[in-house]
């Protein structure tokens, strides 16, 4: 699922995933509706933007909505992620430059789209 990154990262990271054949289930760029859809989607995986000054209260809303899904916070400068699996107690840091260090993070699970 992809939450709220800006709109050209929105469209980047949606081509990148796509490209890679991981499948979207949904996306909501609005903070307020982020953690409802991710409890009614369960998605396994959900992408926020860690430059978003609320991106880490909601990555902890997401976690108690459904604490099954791996949360990415992911810089736009796209060398830094903040991954927090589910059941970690506290988030790991990646730090790369290479887009393929994100996808290799989105391909042990599947992301889906959904309208709005």
């Amino acid at each position: 699922m992809l939450g709220n990154l800006g709109p050209m990262a929105h469209v980047g990271m949606q081509r990148l995933l796509s490209e890679d054949g991981i499948e979207i289930v949904g996306e909501q760029q609005q903070t307020a509706g982020i953690a409802p859809q991710v409890e009614r989607l369960r998605p396994d995986i959900i992408v926020l933007d860690l430059d978003q000054p609320e991106s880490k209260q909601l990555s902890e809303r997401v976690r108690m909505a459904c604490p099954q899904t791996k949360v990415v916070l992911w810089a736009r400068t796209e060398n830094l992620m903040e991954v927090i699996d589910p059941g970690a107690t506290r988030p790991r840091w990646v730090v790369s430059g290479v887009p393929q260090d994100l996808l290799a993070e989105l391909s042990t699970v599947q992301v889906i789209r959904a309208e709005e």
